[in-house]
């Protein structure tokens, strides 16, 4: 058992109860509340209500759940490739390096002029800006 993790006197940690809970029910992973898992936890420990770290662990197991779920859809997704709506796959165009630095020069120039105007009021836009950027000398270096 990693270091840190309590099992209970069953040999079953908290995070393993609600995973067993969670992989018996995915159903209860969809909703909001946590009241039905709560009610299970209480029935199956004696009536004893949970305490928060019990409630925190719970919302941390159900979070990570949810998120391998999504993980899983986007990758079935990305094996099946991206259709555009007349039914092909978009084809990928390298842009020539010369264009690509014309680019990186004029998105240095907007976010220069968005720091002279307004650097707090426009900070949203310069980071933005710099993104861009970052993608586009990246692009440069493959």
């Amino acid at each position: 058992m990693p270091k840190g993790q309590k099992a209970s006197k069953e040999g079953e940690s908290v995070s393993g109860y609600f995973r067993k809970i969670f992989a018996e029910k995915p159903e209860l992973l969809r909703g909001r509340s946590n009241e039905e898992v709560l009610t299970l936890w209480a029935a199956d420990h004696g009536g004893k209500p949970a305490n928060d770290r019990v409630k925190q662990n719970l919302s941390n197991v159900k979070s990570l759940m949810r998120k391998k779920g999504r993980k899983k859809k986007r990758k079935a997704e990305a094996a099946e490739g991206t259709i555009v709506g007349n039914g092909t796959k978009p084809v990928a165009h390298k842009a020539p390096v010369r264009n690509l630095e014309t680019l990186e020069e004029h998105i240095d120039n907007c976010l220069t002029l968005a720091r002279h105007l307004d650097a707090d009021g426009l900070a949203s836009v310069i980071k933005a800006l710099r993104t861009a950027r970052n993608q586009v000398v990246w692009a440069q270096g493959q």
